[in-house]
């Protein structure tokens, strides 16, 4: 990844998000970080598949105290993890809302914009993964 890169995705995390400190930096080769307010949240991998470039997004919440591994994510846990998310990302207006017939899984928007999924990960707790299509950063 390259500082332009960075810039522009770093651009359209904010905006998407209605962050203004949140930024990218290249880590090396593939890799990079997404910032808030200069702190690291969230990993990053570029991928370049048959000329059409995106970025993934990996941001882990812990799981709370004392729940189990493959606790469904109810309306409580969405709600943690709601608050959790727009306290991490500086996004007030991000939601975590439950999926159709799915409970070990839930989705996050802005407004009524789709941004990720959040699933139950073994070691982590819960990851909120989201990717960036090459085409979202133009313009």
């Amino acid at each position: 990844m390259n500082a332009a890169e960075c810039t522009r995705l770093g651009g359209y995390l904010s905006k998407l998000l209605g962050s203004p400190t949140v930024s990218v930096v290249a880590l090396g080769g593939e890799e990079g970080e997404v910032l808030v307010d200069g702190q690291a949240v969230a990993q990053l991998r570029r991928d370049d598949e048959d000329g059409e470039v995106s970025y993934a997004i990996s941001l882990a919440i812990p799981r709370a105290r004392g729940a189990k591994k493959d606790a469904p994510i109810d309306e409580t846990e969405r709600a943690r993890l709601q608050t959790l998310l727009r306290q991490k990302l500086h996004a007030a207006d991000l939601d975590v809302r439950a999926r159709p017939r799915k409970t070990d899984s839930a989705e996050v928007y802005v407004h009524d914009e789709f941004v990720g999924t959040l699933s139950a990960d073994e070691d982590e707790g819960q990851v909120l993964t989201m990717m960036v299509l090459d085409i979202d950063l133009e313009g």
